[in-house]
């Protein structure tokens, strides 16, 4: 569903986070209500929810990417805040303790960066994926089935999307073995499975000789440098990339 959100809005202040944004290139005379837009409004998907018997609000669709890499962002840069000024600032101590306030704010943080980031690069290769197409696979008995791109978002994991499905339903390289988007994506995939997936040795006091999600999630790389890594190699370079993504803010 597209409308046409209240107000006067130029094109280039329009959030970053919508999803497809377009301007009328005519005026254009709403069927339903009469009111007639001028050219160069700005048109938008819209998403409708109704309140009750009388009352409906509309919004604005996002891009689900754009979303949770923007929430990832801030949590990230709050986790490295508190990376930078109570841990490395103490580099001469042999031995740094946290307080627990601290500690688990810096946790959570690095949590929702992670699975954030980790959900934005898994929407953005879901809407890659060609519609019209039907994508070959061998299933875990080696044998080839046929499936459509449902079948394909819901029963491939994530690396094989990157690793092969994508790159051939697009026509391009795989990533995989040539390019850092593919071993970043291991990356972020691992400690993102370590969180979903908790295990028992996560929830024991141990030492740094056992290599914990925590100790993980201390010394792990930016999660959303890891998520753009991908994002980066698989956007069209032409005028064909997404508006949100050309949009997206530097810091």
């Amino acid at each position: 569903m597209t409308g046409r959100i209240p107000g006067v809005e130029a094109l280039e202040n329009a959030d970053w986070r919508i999803d497809t944004v377009t301007t009328l290139s005519k005026p254009w005379t709403s069927p339903w209500t009469g009111e007639t837009s001028p050219e160069g409004t700005l048109v938008k998907k819209v998403t409708v929810a109704r309140l009750n018997r009388k009352q409906t609000l509309t919004v604005t669709i996002p891009n689900a990417s754009a979303l949770f890499l923007n929430i990832g962002r801030r949590a990230y840069s709050e986790a490295l805040s508190i990376r930078r000024e109570h841990i490395h600032s103490n580099a001469r101590r042999t031995e740094i303790y946290l307080d627990d306030k601290t500690a688990f704010t810096y946790l959570e943080s690095m949590f929702e960066a992670v699975v954030c980031a980790h959900t934005a690069v898994e929407a953005f290769v879901n809407e890659l994926l060609p519609a019209d197409k039907t994508y070959k696979r061998k299933n875990r008995h080696g044998e080839i089935e046929i499936l459509s791109k449902e079948e394909i978002e819901r029963r491939a994991s994530l690396s094989e999307k990157v690793g092969t499905i994508l790159p051939v339903a697009i026509g391009i390289n795989s990533p995989k073995g040539i390019h850092r988007a593919y071993s970043d994506l291991q990356a972020l995939t691992k400690i993102r499975d370590r969180l979903i997936h908790m295990k028992s040795i996560d929830r024991k006091s141990s030492g740094p000789e056992v290599d914990t999600v925590w100790h993980q999630l201390v010394i792990c790389e930016s999660p959303i440098d890891q998520a753009m890594c991908v994002i980066r190699y698989f956007s069209p370079k032409d005028d064909k990339c997404p508006r949100w993504l050309t949009s997206y803010p530097k810091k």
